[in-house]
Parts: structure tokens; C-alpha cells; sequence
């Protein structure tokens, strides 16, 4: 008996060493709050009520934490409705804190957040470098990192967003073929891009240079980067406007921000003329197709990105892998937006997670999208 007893001791402890070693920081492999591990998966025929209490113990009161660049935009809104919507189908703590666009506050949110340990981190990068470190400090502390839409140079858990490299050749051929060769245009065009050291905007330019540079008639005579500001791209358009008025089109990396060129097109007097490219599917992309002074929009389906977020973090949270273990990329489906079905209902999205759908007054001469 005091044999068995030893035994079983020893058992014990080594049960519990195991179980440690299974932890690499806090709740690394998704450990439930009751003490029961997530770290190991299930069997193939455990019933459904074994799985939906697992889906419970280890993603419910577990909390995921949001940092976007700055609300206020339908971009930012949409992920914030579907990130919190799920979090609270779940059964999690849902936590965002806005550092509106100030890269000084959003490296400060991330690290409160690391500091404060969620189970789940989900951030929107200003640009590469950012906050790369912290985003490696926090899967080394067992905390999931999902990044979306624009990445930093530390690859986390996952990516969810659009592939801008596509976009940005897919852009680049639809340039050519209105401006390019073969066109009666000046063969002129300018780019007035979001941030230099955004991801996006780096790996757009990656996918359409090798376009631009198979086509020397294109003539880009001005790049000028309008930090994703809509009044910025409106001044920088103005003033390129004034210098080159034969400009073919002009290529501005995000629909909120390339509105500001699309109105200074307007006001110049060249609506019609100045084709004005833009990348996204928010409300201002069929509102500018429709007022026609944007010519052609890509769309990444932001809600969905949203949705695949809270996927992701739900499988991690079950999948027994520690933070940091494996690397996943989503890329959303990419659909081009244009005359041809601006004002089909759903196309576009408002920020509050309803299908929109764009009207007209009884001539079918205004346009009125919700907003």
C-alpha cells in the first residue's frame, strides 16, 4: 500500500510537470479557466455535447483584445462590429482601446495590452516596424496575435486582409489599359499613396511596379504619399492637377483617402477625364462610383475579414498549438467595383454590419448611400 501510494504521488507530480511543460507563458496553448487543459485535441468520437463544452471552457471568458488605427472610418467600424459580435457570441471579454492614428499611442496600447495578458491580441498596423517587437514579445508571453490588413515585419499566428500585392498589379494593369499604349491620353499618371512604411502601401507598389515597368509609355509624374488623409490627398491632387492637367488617372491606395483626390478632380473641372483608382468596398466607393468621379474601386470584403478573425481565434484557442508556433494567411476575395454593379445591394459596406443597398431618387439621377 505505501508503495501504491508512492507510485501514485509520483503519477501526480509528473502529471502536473507535463502539464506545465505544456504551458509556454500564460495560457499558451489555450489552458481553460477552470484548470481543465486545452492543449490536447479531442477524440474523433467524442460526442457533440464533450466538444461544445471544450469550445466553452476553452474560448469562452478568454479575452480578446483589439487595437485599430482610428475609428471613425467604415473600415475600422466593420471589424470592430464583427470582432465584438463574435467575441460576444462566444462568451468572451472584449476589449478595444483607440489610439486614433498616433503611432506614439498605438505602440503605448499594444504594450498595456501585453502587459495586461489577453488571451487574444488583434491589431491593424501603422506601418512594419512599428510594433513588430511587441508583437513578438507577446507571443513569447502565450499571447495569440492576429494581424490584419496591413502587417508588420514580425510575422504573427495570422494575417487576415486583402492581398495587396494583387491589388496593386491588378491596379496597375487596369492603368495601362485605359492610359497606356494604343490610348489617345497623355500616358500620364500619378500615385498618391497612403504611408510610406505601411505595409499596404509597400506591398501594393511591390505588385505594380514590375506592371508599370513592363510599359515605359506610362509616365508617373508624381508619388506622393497623402497618410491616408482625405484632405491631404485632396491638396496634393490639386497642386498635381495645376502642374500636369493632361493627367490620365490617378491611383490612390484606399477609398476614405482617395475621395480627397476624386473631389479635387471634381473641382478642377475634369471629372470624366482623370480616372481616379482606388483599393476597398466602404460606402464612399459606390458614393464615388455613383457621382462618377471614381472611376474604378477593388474591393477585399472587409466583413468577412472580420468574421475570419474571430474564426482564427477560436480555433487557436483550441488547437493546443502555443502562441507563436504556426503562421497563417488568409487573403479575402477580391472583386473589382466599377459602373457595372456599384449599386448591387451588399456590395459596399457602412461600418455597422448591415447589408447596404444604394438608392435614387425617381429620375435615377441621385444617388443616396447609407453612410
Amino acid at each position: 500500500m505505501h508503495l501504491l501510494k508512492k507510485c501514485a504521488g509520483g503519477l501526480v507530480a509528473l502529471a502536473l510537470l507535463v502539464g506545465m511543460a505544456g504551458r509556454t507563458g500564460a495560457q499558451a496553448a489555450g489552458a481553460s479557466t477552470d484548470g481543465q487543459s486545452c492543449s490536447s485535441m479531442p477524440k474523433p468520437y467524442d460526442t457533440t455535447e464533450q466538444f461544445r463544452d471544450r469550445f466553452q471552457k476553452c474560448v469562452g471568458g478568454k479575452t480578446v483584445a483589439w487595437v485599430p488605427l482610428g475609428m471613425g472610418t467604415p473600415l475600422m467600424e466593420e471589424w470592430t462590429y464583427w470582432i465584438r459580435t463574435y467575441a460576444n457570441a462566444y462568451g468572451m471579454k472584449f476589449k478595444m482601446r483607440d489610439p486614433n492614428w498616433d503611432p506614439t499611442k498605438q505602440v503605448a496600447v499594444v504594450q498595456a495590452f501585453i502587459n495586461e495578458k489577453p488571451d487574444v491580441l488583434i491589431v491593424h498596423n501603422l506601418d512594419t516596424g512599428l510594433v513588430a517587437n511587441l508583437l513578438k514579445q507577446a507571443n513569447e508571453k502565450g499571447i495569440y496575435v492576429l494581424q490584419v490588413n496591413m502587417e508588420s515585419n514580425y510575422k504573427s499566428d495570422a494575417f487576415v486582409g486583402g492581398d495587396a500585392i494583387g491589388i496593386g498589379k491588378l491596379v496597375a494593369q487596369d492603368i495601362v489599359a485605359q492610359c497606356g499604349a494604343g490610348t489617345s491620353t497623355s500616358h500620364e499618371i500619378a500615385l498618391v499613396p497612403g504611408d510610406p512604411n505601411s505595409g499596404w502601401t509597400q506591398q501594393a507598389w511591390e505588385g505594380a511596379a514590375p506592371v508599370f515597368k513592363a510599359h515605359p509609355e506610362i509616365k508617373i509624374v508624381a508619388r506622393q504619399f497623402a497618410d491616408w488623409q482625405r484632405s491631404k490627398a485632396y491638396d496634393i491632387s490639386s497642386t498635381i492637377l495645376k502642374q500636369h492637367p493632361n493627367l490620365c488617372a490617378i491611383w490612390s491606395d484606399w477609398d476614405q483617402m482617395a475621395y480627397g483626390a476624386a473631389r479635387a478632380v471634381k473641382a478642377a473641372g475634369l471629372e470624366g477625364k482623370v480616372k481616379v483608382f482606388t483599393a476597398d468596398s466602404s460606402a464612399i466607393t459606390c458614393q464615388g462610383i455613383g457621382e462618377g468621379v471614381f472611376y474604378q474601386s477593388y474591393g477585399y470584403n472587409v466583413p468577412e475579414q472580420g468574421r475570419q478573425l474571430m474564426t482564427l481565434a477560436a480555433f487557436l484557442l483550441q488547437s493546443g498549438k502555443p502562441a507563436g508556433s504556426s503562421r497563417t494567411v488568409i487573403y479575402a476575395p477580391v472583386v473589382k467595383i466599377d459602373h457595372s454593379n456599384w449599386n448591387v445591394p451588399g456590395m459596399c459596406y457602412d461600418g455597422t454590419g448591415r447589408v447596404i443597398t444604394v438608392e435614387r431618387d425617381g429620375k435615377g439621377e441621385v444617388v443616396k448611400v447609407p453612410r
